[in-house]
């Protein structure tokens, strides 16, 4: 993976968990109209998008890990974000998503 791919790795995962909160945001406050759920469909597009072009230079094995972390870090976001509660049910089930993806990456 050169330099470049991991960049927009990163900011395509960030793309979907800013889109992810976006929407939920956007849904909670104004059902379905608003900047927010914009915004959020923009950003999941812009998501989707940068992910087709990684996937034609890198093998879906080696880039389905990173797509993994953005579940962990939407459940993060959610929490500091939207001030959304975690309870251990849910701390355990970030573990095991977590504990996957590592298993997952090891090459």
């Amino acid at each position: 993976m050169t330099l470049l791919q991991f960049a927009l790795v990163m900011i395509a995962q960030t793309a979907q968990v800013a889109g992810q909160l976006l929407l939920k945001k956007g849904m909670m406050r104004t059902h379905g109209r608003g900047r927010s759920v914009v915004a959020g469909t923009a950003m999941l597009t812009f998501w989707f998008l940068a992910w087709l072009k990684l996937l034609q230079g890198l093998d879906i094995s080696y880039l389905y890990p990173f797509d993994g972390i953005s579940l962990v870090l939407v459940v993060l976001a959610a929490q500091v974000f939207l001030q959304e509660r975690l309870n251990a049910q849910s701390w355990i089930g970030v573990t095991l998503i977590t504990s996957g993806i590592i298993l997952v990456g090891i090459r």
